[in-house]
């Protein structure tokens, strides 16, 4: 009680428990990020934490692990000092650029370090991390000069000329001259490849730092110059370029080209970004004419702070030297790496981030001015460095180590970013550039990258993040060429991941690059540009993102989920078809019938949805067709209304007129109500005092302008009044322009209902309910029986909140607490549950396997992996048990790793209805290929839990034990239900019986037992496929239990077997003794049997006893017995048992044979097969003469039999093989060979033909000669001159 008190304690005080911890991990680690194991795994369990309320804390925890995967700032901080001392020369005049390629290149983040040695004591680290700083950051660009100066006061100042990459979107497309004119000189390095000279996209930079900004402002003017006129004097270029240069200058002015990169050291007292902004903004205003003079296209300024990254604010020409807001706090050249102009139908907001690898972007679609956005998403970018990796090898585990790692990191970025937003986003996008070359095949990515995928699935799509896009360079070998490889994955509808990849490609014709499919799958941008915008949510999308909000998928997804669900089955087969999925939608047209169309997605004018799908099946590899009915519950919230009734029933009347199955998908509001909206904005109020409202009102009405605006219509009935001088139409009958506002639903709704009934009775019809079904939609599933139930989704009449209006307080708290799993799972009207919608499609699918693909065809046979031929290994024991175990096998209890088998094939059993009337399994199986029902025994004691009403205070929560071997009034409705269920899914029935009666309680009494055990015996009776009842081993059919499973309810088709050791009686062998073999029997049987006992019972009998000896004797004959009776009890139960063997039950003609159980397998496999077989061989005689008895055909096709094989082999018609061999051959004509089956069947049809025109012209003697005339007129010449001669035969005397 104390646990329970703590606990409830604690969750009193969660609000200040989240605090608290909040504050305690800004304690520990605002400082030092450093962290131990034991706080890293729990600060992990804190990330967890999924629940509204603990939002902080998982965010808090989750800011603190990725601060601590950073390497320390000092750290850091010392190693890059030690490379740039390292790179200067013993008389530190000058530096080696190639020893500070490690930095260049370095993985970490370190801009946050790089700045601090702008301000550094010794002049050449200052020089050499301006160099460094310039040729990272502009990595992805071809830099072809770099030059070194310092100004007058001694600041060192770099400036730099480079090119704009192809790809760039600012690079203008012109052909490539390939004129080796233009070649270029590398300034000491070789990390930059040789490329081809375009002075159109060639640009020139200015990298300076200042430790003040009062520096700046003060040296501004020197620091311009350097734009004045090209470096001539640097040996770095040749006087072509200086001329090229030159032309380009005079342009610059009217297209600016130049950029100035200013770095500032912070003050001690940072100011915060407004001001930062106000003051820089100022000055490059105070400028702006001076700027565009010199060309400068762009002017940043880098704020360096100690221990922080550094801040950055753009200021650009095109924006009149305003603030670029989407470049703040990123290094403008960086910004072509992460493609930021794909973004532009977007208007951005830069998030802050706490990875400085990345950047993440809050975008908002651009719509007309006064519209309103729907379309947010979150676009977050990183850029990966390294060097180049050399082998295969070191490649694929770099790029998968380093993906995966990275793709958590962006996870992590994505929640806290997702926590602390206030607009709703969908489709947010991830994207990757990996810049360094690796040498693999392609191919290879795209398998690694949909297992990480799948992996982080969950995560990604509570995140809502729908595409991710890799940009990746690869060259195939060592020495090949780069190929640049794009890598797009998208997931708009949750369950499938479609990959596409790509390659870039120069049209060499208009210099633009676009994407061109890699390998055999085209993907949707192949031709499209490399810089195409990101598309904006379309219908589609807003639909999709509409229908997943509220725990569903898009009703016109799930042709595909069902293409996928598909493949799945066929994963296991060796082969699968091609075109293993078609779809057409079936629509109505004008005239209210169904018609076939193919349309875009989205373009139903009603709420509900219509498909005719043809699956190729593992066991219908041929095809299978199925009609799906889906709501759309984004129209009118799924809502039925006359127009979505009558698609539904003229989409279920097609599923029973061509006997196909009928799969219905739920995701339902109930009936639609409604308004007459056209009349709601225009009556008025007659109130009886129209000073004070509260006095009421007499009627609503109409003005005269009104009801002649609306009359012709037909919207309302009113009468005309006139009351204090003015003329008043009062309404009397709203009618409403629209159909579908009121009763009509519900006609419609009755209609349905009747419909859904009828297509059980006929056809196999499966619903399964995603998100919800209301009211009529919930009525719809349970009529369709066979119901599978997403987890998150409610069965309903009513809503939870009516519900509390009516009853006058808050007693539910959600619809789930009426119809959930926890309910209708436990109440069997859900016969399974899946987690989503994917594995709901998947279960359909499995739930078909089982069942003829129409009305007409037999169940589907396969091939079993299953030996047919092998014994069961599981043998039911004397103990209770589980019964699953008997059925589909169980670890071995004794050998580690080993299989038991059980009686059905491997892996084949699934069970439904599992915690309904848990006394009862059922469910669906295959014996050696063949599927067919299962009902089985429950021989543990199991509780039944029955909840609490939270409308009545006083309720409380009950558990039930119900005993095993017992009908229960829950588990005997269970039976019935199940094997109405195999009746009409064509399925042939296996009951393993094992009951001891009913429970005849007063409870269960009450509760209908008779009524339900009554059901059994109805759905057997009506039962058309074979039943085969066996009672295994240990196993008992006793009294009421044993009346309700008798073949001779349904002779045609039922048999019953029984093992060797199993057990049949009216009662039990204990009641048996306790009514029919009583002590006084138990004495006689003593006195007969027990010499001791006989002896004295024959002394007490002398007549000429004392009275002292007679006591004596009747004390020893009293102990005596009283020492016998309890093995004499024991001998009379076993006396009793014995009459209940199966020998007896066999020798009175009760049961059809004894199977022992390890053989039982094989012998029921044969003998399913040959009851089938027999009945499609009965269904051909039957079609040739319908007079024929279910006797007389057997006894027809026995000598049929013996006529083919021969009386020596008469004998083989008891052999059930045998018999299905025989038939199988006969059945099937192959190679033109004669069957005797057929040749008999065209004798019966001849002979029935015959039969009935004789007993017509019997009949109808008058019509003999026209019909002579009519059959005359239909036969050839010579069978014409044949009856002739037979006639003119006939008419001449007999011959002697």
């Amino acid at each position: 009680m104390t646990e329970v008190l703590d606990c409830i304690f604690s969750h009193a005080q969660v609000a200040k428990k989240n605090m608290l911890v909040a504050l305690l991990i800004d304690q520990l680690f605002g400082r030092d990020p450093t962290l131990t194991d034991e706080l890293t795994a729990i600060l992990t369990e804190f990330t967890q934490l999924s629940k509204p309320e603990n939002a902080k804390v998982a965010l808090r925890a989750r800011q603190a692990l990725i601060a601590s995967h950073l390497p320390s700032y000092e750290l850091r901080h010392n190693q890059v000092e030690s490379i740039f001392l390292s790179a200067i020369d013993m008389y530190g005049h000058q530096f080696c650029p190639e020893n500070l390629k490690k930095l260049i290149l370095s993985e970490n983040s370190i801009f946050d370090v790089l700045p601090t040695f702008f301000y550094h004591s010794n002049q050449v680290v200052r020089m050499a991390a301006l160099e460094v700083y310039v040729r990272r950051a502009y990595i992805a660009y071809e830099l072809n000069s770099l030059q070194h100066h310092q100004l007058q006061d001694g600041t060192c100042i770099i400036n730099f000329q480079f090119m704009l990459p192809t790809s760039h979107p600012n690079r203008i497309s012109v052909p490539i001259s390939n004129n080796g004119h233009f070649d270029m000189n590398r300034h000491g390095s070789d990390l930059y490849m040789d490329s081809n000279f375009s002075p159109l996209c060639q640009r020139m930079g200015s990298m300076v730092a200042f430790e003040k900004f009062e520096d700046f402002v003060r040296n501004f003017d020197e620091v311009i110059t350097c734009f004045a006129e090209p470096v001539l004097d640097s040996p770095l270029f040749t006087e072509a370029r200086s001329t090229l240069y030159n032309e380009e200058y005079k342009n610059s002015k009217e297209d600016p080209i130049h950029i100035l990169n200013v770095a500032i050291e912070a003050s001690e007292q940072v100011q915060d970004d407004d001001h930062l902004v106000q003051m820089l903004g100022t000055f490059a205003q105070s400028k702006k004419a001076l700027l565009l003079e010199y060309g400068i296209r762009r002017i940043t300024f880098l704020i360096a702070q100690m221990r922080e990254y550094p801040k950055f604010f753009t200021f650009r020409a095109r924006d009149e030297f305003a603030e670029d807001t989407i470049y703040r706090n990123l290094e403008p050249a960086l910004a072509f790496q992460l493609e930021l102009n794909r973004l532009r139908n977007f208007d951005l907001q830069a998030v802050p981030c706490d990875n400085h690898k990345m950047q993440l972007y809050l975008g908002a679609a651009k719509v007309e001015e006064g519209k309103l956005v729907t379309d947010y998403r979150f676009f977050i970018r990183a850029i990966i460095r390294h060097s180049d990796l050399i082998t295969k090898e070191a490649s694929f585990e770099y790029l998968q180590n380093e993906g995966e790692r990275l793709l958590l990191e962006v996870m992590d970025e994505l929640e806290v970013a997702f926590n602390n937003t206030t607009v709703r986003t969908d489709c947010n996008h991830i994207f990757l550039n990996f810049v360094p070359t690796v040498i693999m095949d392609p191919s290879k990515i795209e398998e690694s990258v949909r297992s990480m995928v799948m992996r982080y699935g969950s995560r990604l799509w509570k995140l809502r993040v729908l595409q991710a896009e890799l940009k990746i360079n690869i060259r195939l070998t060592p020495t090949g060429t780069a190929i640049p490889i794009r890598l797009f994955l998208i997931t708009e509808s949750g369950y499938y991941l479609d990959i596409s990849l790509y390659k870039e490609v120069t049209d060499p014709s208009t210099g633009q690059t676009m994407f061109q499919s890699y390998g055999d799958k085209q993907g949707p941008l192949h031709g499209m540009l490399v810089n195409s915008p990101y598309v904006t949510k379309d219908l589609l999308q807003s639909k999709r993102f509409q229908a997943q909000s509220l725990g569903t998928t898009y009703v016109y997804d799930f042709p595909e989920m069902f293409k996928q669900a598909l493949l799945k089955l066929w994963n296991g087969q060796d082969v699968s078809p091609i075109d293993v999925f078609t779809c057409t939608e079936l629509v109505l047209n004008q005239q209210g019938q169904l018609v076939q169309m193919n349309r875009v997605p989205g373009g139903n004018e009603v709420g509900i949805v219509a498909f005719r799908m043809k699956l190729k099946t593992p066991e219908y590899a041929e095809g299978r067709d199925i009609i799906v009915i889906a709501n759309d519950i984004t129209y009118k919230i799924g809502s039925f209304a006359p127009q979505e009734d009558l698609l539904f029933l003229r989409a279920s009347e097609l599923a029973r007129a061509e006997g196909i199955p009928r799969i219905y998908i739920a995701a339902n509001s109930g009936a639609r109500i409604g308004l007459a909206e056209e009349v709601q904005h225009m009556f008025q109020v007659a109130w009886v005092d129209p000073d004070d409202p509260y006095k009421g009102f007499k009627y609503l009405y109409l003005t005269p302008q009104d009801y002649t605006r609306i009359s012709s219509l037909n919207s309302v009935h009113c009468e005309h009044v006139e009351e204090n001088g003015e003329s008043r139409y009062v309404i009397t009958d709203i009618i409403g322009k629209e159909e579908g506002l009121g009763v009509e639903n519900l006609r419609g709704s009755g209609t349905i209902a009747g419909e859904s009934s009828l297509a059980y009775n006929g056809i196999i019809t499966i619903s399964l309910v995603t998100c919800r079904a209301v009211g009529i939609g919930a009525y719809l599933v349970r009529l369709g029986q066979r119901v599978i139930q997403v987890e998150n989704s409610h069965i309903i009449l009513t809503g939870a909140g009516a519900l509390n209006k009516v009853l006058g307080r808050d007693v539910y708290t959600s619809n789930n607490q009426l119809g959930g799993v926890q309910i209708m799972h436990n109440n069997g009207v859900s016969h399974t549950t899946v987690p989503d919608d994917f594995e709901g499609v998947y279960c359909i699918l499995n739930w078909l396997s089982y069942m003829p693909k129409d009305n007409h065809s037999p169940v589907p046979i396969i091939k079993a992996e299953d030996p047919i031929d092998r014994e069961i290994d599981c043998v039911p024991s004397k103990a209770p048990y589980d019964c699953r175990a008997m059925l589909s096998g169980r670890p071995h209890p004794g050998i580690k790793g080993a299989w038991q088998s059980g009686f059905f094939d491997h892996n084949s059993f699934m069970e439904i209805m599992r915690p309904w009337a848990q006394t009862v399994v059922v469910g669906r199986a295959r014996l050696g290929g063949i599927p067919l029902g299962v009902i089985a025994v429950e021989t543990r004691t199991v509780e039944l839990t029955i909840p609490a009403d939270p409308a009545n205070p006083e309720s409380e929560s009950k558990i039930i034990q119900q005993a095993g071997q017992v009908w229960f009034p829950d588990s005997a409705f269970k039976t019935a239900q199940a094997i109405k269920d195999f009746n009409r899914e064509k399925l042939p029935l296996m009951v393993f019986a094992n009951w001891r009666g009913f429970s005849g309680g007063m409870k269960d009494m009450y509760d209908q037992v008779l009524k339900f055990g009554a059901y059994i015996v109805d759905a057997l009776r009506e039962f058309k496929q074979p039943v085969l009842v066996y009672i295994p081993p240990h196993a008992e059919l006793r009294g009421g239990s044993w009346v309700v499973i008798d073949p001779t309810i349904n002779p045609l088709c039922m048999e019953l077997y029984a093992d060797k050791e199993s057990r049949g009686g009216v009662l039990e062998a204990e009641g048996t003794v306790e009514i029919k073999f009583r002590k006084k029997d138990l004495v006689k049987t003593m006195r007969r049997i027990d010499a001791e006992y006989a002896g004295l019972a024959e002394q007490l009998g002398t007549p000429e006893l004392s009275e002292e000896e007679r006591k004596k004797l009747s004390n020893q004959l009293k102990a005596r017995e009283e020492f016998l009776l309890p093995i004499y009890h024991q001998v009379a139960v076993q006396f009793a048992d014995l009459h209940d063997t199966p020998g007896r039950m066999h020798e009175k003609g009760v049961i059809t044979d004894i199977i022992e159980w390890k053989n039982a397998r094989t012998f029921f496999y044969w003998r399913l097969r040959r009851l089938l077989l027999e009945e499609i061989a009965k269904q051909e005689i039957l079609k040739a003469n319908k007079e024929l008895s279910d006797g007389h055909i057997q006894s027809m096709l026995r000598r049929w039999f013996v006529e083919s094989e021969g009386a020596v082999k008469a004998y083989l018609w008891e052999s059930n093989q045998d018999v299905v061999e025989w038939l199988e051959k006969n059945l099937h004509e192959e190679d033109g060979r004669c069957s005797t089956i057929r040749e008999n069947i065209k004798f019966l049809k001849r002979d029935f033909a015959l039969k009935h025109i004789r007993s017509l012209l019997q009949l109808n003697p008058e019509v003999a000669m026209d019909s002579i005339i009519y059959m005359t007129q239909h036969i050839t010449p010579a069978q014409r001159a044949k009856i002739a001669h037979l006639l003119a035969t006939m008419e001449s005397p007999a011959s002697t």
